[in-house]
């Protein structure tokens, strides 16, 4: 019994290869951290555990689900239906790392993945799951180790991260898993600020102009007039990108709106190649409108990070 319990894990960091879509994988037990020390412009470290409970979306890498880990090695499954990558395999045994594209289904990469020292490098750069997460978590024993949602140990990490580019996700994370009775008031402003961050980030917005109905045209001949009218017509019409029931349906919200006319700015030309006209007709056009600006409200998660659209 003693020999079990204190039976260590020992942490291995394996590196994939710089520039790949996974640079790094930590390893203690069965519990494993991707980090890509390489991709200092955005969250560059991923949590993969059975262990950690519901691990937050975007502390999981690409937010793609854990479909099996243990100490033998880990996959991941993506379950959107144009995934950017559909499945990551790690073999602690053979070391071998595969990355099964989506949307690009014949692509797949396949990685050795080399024992490495750079351990100090990859803990200085992770920036979204600490590597202390791993490194506090030693005993072979899960309930032996410190555990998300303990003030303590949620401090600890938070501390260790707090002052890194791109940690807002960690930081509020971190704090957010502490009862709010147990935060220092400070503690507390800096978790609603990083919240507020993060939605605005995940935040769509966008401008519509939608057309009224209603317009006016000019033309330059008088047989041309009904023609030049229908011209106008189209053109007003093909103004609008959408309608605006269309976006408020989807979820988004107006935030301001005003009139506006749009108008040609002088004559337009349309071909015949049937020989109407002479062959062609010429139209002016102000067509009256709203001009709306909308906003569609995200969530402290990014929910498209492994959508192939996102990266198309």
């Amino acid at each position: 019994m003693i020999v079990v319990v204190n039976a260590k894990r020992e942490p291995m960091l394996y590196s994939c290869g710089a520039g790949k879509d996974v640079e790094y994988v930590l390893a203690s037990g069965p519990e494993y951290m991707i980090v890509n020390p390489g991709r200092d412009w955005g969250r560059n470290s991923f949590l993969i555990s059975n262990e950690a409970g519901a691990i937050p979306r975007n502390w999981l890498y690409l937010g793609i689900p854990i479909r099996a880990v243990g100490a033998d090695g880990f996959t991941l499954a993506a379950t959107e239906s144009r995934p950017f990558i559909k499945t990551i395999t790690f073999d602690v045994k053979t070391r071998s790392l595969a990355i099964q594209y989506g949307v690009q289904a014949k692509r797949r990469e396949v990685l050795t993945c080399k024992p490495s020292a750079d351990l100090a490098r990859v803990q200085a750069a992770a920036n979204n799951v600490p590597v202390e997460y791993i490194l506090a978590r030693k005993s072979a024993l899960p309930f032996l180790n410190p555990s998300l949602g303990q003030r303590q140990f949620n401090l600890s990490l938070y501390n260790a991260i707090r002052s890194k580019k791109n940690s807002t996700y960690a930081v509020y994370q971190l704090l957010a898993g502490v009862p709010g009775s147990q935060l220092t008031g400070d503690e507390s402003l800096v978790m609603a600020d990083a919240r507020k961050e993060l939605i605005k980030a995940n935040s769509s917005q966008m401008s519509l102009w939608e057309f009224a109905g209603t317009y006016r045209y000019s033309w330059e001949f008088a047989n041309e007039q009904g023609e030049a009218n229908l011209n106008a017509g189209n053109w007003c019409r093909n103004q609008s990108s959408g309608t605006l029931s269309e976006y408020t349906s989807s979820g988004y919200k107006v935030t301001s709106q005003s009139p506006e006319i749009r108008s040609t700015n002088g004559w337009v030309r349309q071909d015949y190649p049937d020989g109407r006209f002479s062959g062609y007709v010429k139209y002016q056009a102000q067509c009256d409108g709203t001009f709306y600006s909308l906003v569609k409200e995200g969530s402290v998660d990014n929910e498209l990070e492994n959508s192939y659209d996102y990266y198309d």
